[in-house]
C-alpha cells in the first residue's frame, strides 16, 4: 500500500510540474528572464520562427554595439488574457513607465512568444500615448 502512495505522489508531482511549465505565464515569465540578461539563444526556444528571426538580429546589434549591455532588468508579470491560442502577458519593467504586452500563441500545444517588427513597433507607440495622451475624439 505504501509503494502505492508513493508511485501516486510522484505521478501527480510530475504532472504538476510538467503541466505548469507550458502555460502563458510560465513560458513569458522565462523569455522575459532570457530577455533581461540578453541571452538570445535562451529567449529563442520561447518563441515562433519570427521571434526566432528577430532575436537575432537584435542579437546582431548587441554585438555591433558593446554599449548596449545593461544590467539584469527586472520585470514582473500583472495580468494574462487568454482566448484560445492567443494570449496576451501583461507586464511592468523596472525603470519603464506604463505595462507593456507579450502576445504568445499555441503552436501544436506548446505557447510561443509571438514578437515582430510590427508588434514592438506598435507596442512601443501604445507606451507613448499611455504616457499623458488623451483622446479628443469627440465622434463627430
Amino acid at each position: 500500500m505504501k509503494t502505492m502512495h508513493r508511485l501516486a505522489i510522484i505521478v501527480v508531482v510530475f504532472c504538476v510540474s510538467c503541466g505548469g511549465s507550458d502555460n502563458p505565464r510560465s513560458v513569458a515569465e522565462k523569455f522575459l528572464k532570457a530577455m533581461s540578461t540578453q541571452d538570445f539563444e535562451s529567449a529563442k526556444k520561447y518563441g515562433t520562427e519570427e521571434t526566432e528571426k528577430l532575436l537575432d538580429m537584435m542579437s546582431g546589434f548587441t554585438k555591433m554595439s558593446p554599449d548596449t549591455a545593461q544590467k539584469e532588468l527586472r520585470f514582473e508579470i500583472t495580468n494574462e488574457k487568454i482566448s484560445g491560442d492567443n494570449a496576451i502577458i501583461y507586464y511592468r519593467e523596472e525603470g519603464r513607465e506604463g505595462e507593456l504586452q507579450l502576445p504568445m500563441v499555441r503552436i501544436d500545444g506548446k505557447w510561443k512568444v509571438l514578437l515582430s517588427k510590427e508588434s514592438i513597433n506598435s507596442t512601443d507607440a501604445e507606451n507613448r500615448m499611455d504616457t499623458g495622451a488623451t483622446n479628443t475624439d469627440t465622434g463627430k
